[in-house]
């Protein structure tokens, strides 16, 4: 198994992966069964929301230590890309029509984008910063 080196990424210990995941404990397991009437944020678009940051740094760390990751920089828009037109296929058709579970609801498509899109550029925006400061 590779140490994380040669990078600046630290999967399962990257804040944006921590935040968000300590995000979705707190609405699964504190705002969700407390909530007294349906509310779509917290029912729905939040968990989806929360899927690429909280996923992906775990396949990535996998994919790294069975040699698929060269490296340990931060998440690039073509490992972003493919992982959520898959999560997006499988959790908004391939679930609800063929496994007859959850949802098809396009506006939770967006949230799984719109969700990678804001993980990448904050895994960009610290990749910079950690640049600029060079080696400690």
């Amino acid at each position: 198994m590779p140490v994380e080196r040669g990078g600046s990424f630290g999967y399962w210990r990257d804040p944006v992966f921590l935040i968000c995941l300590a995000i979705y404990v707190i609405n699964r397991g504190l705002i969700k069964p407390n909530l007294h009437s349906y509310s779509p944020l917290f029912h729905g678009h939040l968990d989806d929301t929360l899927t690429v940051p909280v996923a992906l740094p775990l396949y990535l760390l996998a994919y790294r230590w069975i040699g698929l990751r060269p490296d340990d920089q931060a998440p690039r828009w073509w490992e972003v890309v493919p992982h959520v037109a898959v999560w997006v296929l499988f959790f908004k058709w391939f679930g609800p029509f063929y496994l007859h579970r959850g949802v098809g609801d396009p506006i939770d498509a967006w949230c799984i984008a719109g969700g990678g899109i804001v993980a990448w550029l904050l895994w960009q925006l610290d990749a910079l910063r950690k640049r600029k400061q060079g080696p400690v």
